[in-house]
């Protein structure tokens, strides 16, 4: 472009033409200024534009990190929601096994105890029927009969100061069994009087029947308390096995909604990362295109300013020394054109041509 524009001027002078060239010259070095003028706006237009986009890139993917950290948490927190309802589900889950077996314990236990009651009713009733047998047949003895039995007599009395009363109730089935066998080998025991003998006998089996059937009614009281008390156990674990299954509905239906709301969390975190990965790349493709542009810039910014150098040179060249010495530029550029040499002194005095060649030269 350069050469072609020189060679424009080159021609005009070489038709005599100076008025036009000095305006020409003048165009070109305006033309040059206004371009050069135009790309500087140009690219400080552009570049404030796209630094803006630069920077609201770099802000939208700043804020897009803190969402996408807003939605790993909630990520973070529906698994941990998950995991206590998770445990919470055990606990229910082994708290109504745990019931189950101790309703089974207690069941075992409630049958254990009305065995050993009714086994133990049936022994005192018949201890009871043995009191009263032994009793009666102490009131129907006459002092030779009563002789006979002289040592379980005393053995009965001096235990019932000592003894406890088990011991007792243990002593009357053994002496009931003496009394089935043959007497005629007991020793008789030493005279006394034994009317106040029979007599204490007979109120220590009254002693001992007062107290066994205190035992029964002590025993019947227990059952039945211990009836009411496991009935009552049972149903209060029954409440609670009701309560915790109710529980255990609901919080199994809380696992399902937990298990939907972690999928959707995990969807938007990773959607909200893509997201934050576009934005990052988009503003590392506008830094290029910033980037790219700067170079073309200031590749247009040295071809324009060279180019307003070179017209501003011929154009101060032209008009301190052309216009003075017209006729003799006219010759230098006619010889220019045609290739002629010209001498040393001719071409330094007259140094528009030296200028046009060299730039053309450099062309």
């Amino acid at each position: 472009m350069k050469t072609l524009l020189l060679l424009l001027v080159i021609g005009v002078m070489c038709q005599n033409e100076v008025d036009t060239v000095e305006k020409l010259l003048a165009d070109l070095k305006g033309a040059s200024a206004v371009e050069l003028t135009a790309l500087n706006t140009d690219y400080t237009v552009s570049k404030n534009l796209k630094e803006n986009i630069i920077f609201n890139l770099g802000k939208a993917y700043q804020e897009q990190n803190f969402l996408c950290a807003s939605r790993d948490k909630s990520v973070s927190d529906r698994e941990s929601d998950i995991d206590k309802t998770n445990k919470y589900i055990a606990y229910l889950q082994k708290r109504l096994v745990d019931n189950s077996n101790r309703i089974q314990t207690l069941d075992a236990n409630r049958c254990t105890h009305s065995s050993n009651y009714i086994e133990r009713v049936k022994n005192d009733n018949m201890t009871l029927r043995l009191i009263i047998f032994l009793r009666n047949s102490l009131q129907n003895l006459d002092n030779n009969q009563l002789n006979r039995y002289g040592s379980y007599v005393e053995k009965f009395l001096t235990m019932y100061k000592t003894a406890k009363m088990s011991e007792l109730v243990e002593l009357a089935h053994e002496f009931a069994e003496t009394m089935f066998i043959d007497w005629n080998q007991v020793t008789p025991s030493s005279q006394g009087n034994l009317n106040t003998v029979k007599g204490q006998l007979i109120e220590m089996l009254d002693d001992m029947e007062r107290y066994i059937r205190e035992q029964i009614k002590n025993a019947q009281n227990l059952e039945i308390t211990t009836g009411v008390t496991l009935a009552d156990f049972k149903g209060a674990i029954d409440i609670e096995n009701e309560q915790i299954n109710y529980d255990l509905s609901s919080e199994q239906k809380n696992l399902i909604k937990l298990d939907e709301q972690l999928v959707q969390a995990r969807f938007a975190a990773v959607s909200c990362r893509e997201k934050g990965v576009a934005l990052q790349q988009q503003q590392q493709r506008a830094i290029e295109d910033l980037k790219n542009e700067e170079i073309q810039y200031n590749k247009n910014k040295a071809r324009l300013q060279e180019e307003l150098n070179l017209f501003t040179d011929v154009y101060r060249i032209y008009s301190t020394q052309v216009g003075t010495s017209e006729d003799k530029f006219k010759q230098r550029v006619d010889d220019y054109v045609n290739d002629r040499k010209v001498d040393s002194y001719e071409r330094s005095q007259y140094s528009l041509s030296d200028a046009v060649r060299k730039q053309v030269q450099n062309e």
